[in-house]
C-alpha cells in the first residue's frame, strides 16, 4: 500500500503547526495538544512505570494525560 502524490500533497497541507513553531521550549507539548486536538484515536507507546529524569517531564505522558482528559479513544502498544 503507498500513497500517490496527490495523498501527500494533502496530508502536508492539512498535518503542518506553523502557529505552533514560536511556541518555545514547549512548542512540541502544542503540537501534541493540536494533533490529540484533530484526531478521534490516539496512538501512544507510553508505561505508566516510566519515570524521566529528575527535574524533567516525560511528553508523552503529558500527551497520554491530555488525551485521556479529552476523551479521546487511546491505543496504547504497551
Amino acid at each position: 500500500m503507498g500513497f500517490n502524490i496527490n495523498e501527500i500533497a494533502v496530508y502536508d497541507e492539512e498535518v503542518h503547526f506553523k502557529d505552533k513553531l514560536k511556541a518555545g521550549a514547549l512548542s512540541y507539548i502544542k503540537r501534541n495538544y493540536s494533533m490529540i486536538d484533530n484526531s478521534d484515536i490516539c496512538v501512544f507507546y507510553y508505561s505508566e512505570n516510566y519515570v524521566p529524569k529528575p527535574n524533567s517531564n516525560s511528553g508523552t505522558k503529558i500527551a497520554y494525560n491530555y488525551a485521556k482528559r479529552k476523551k479521546k479513544i487511546l491505543i496504547n502498544l504497551i
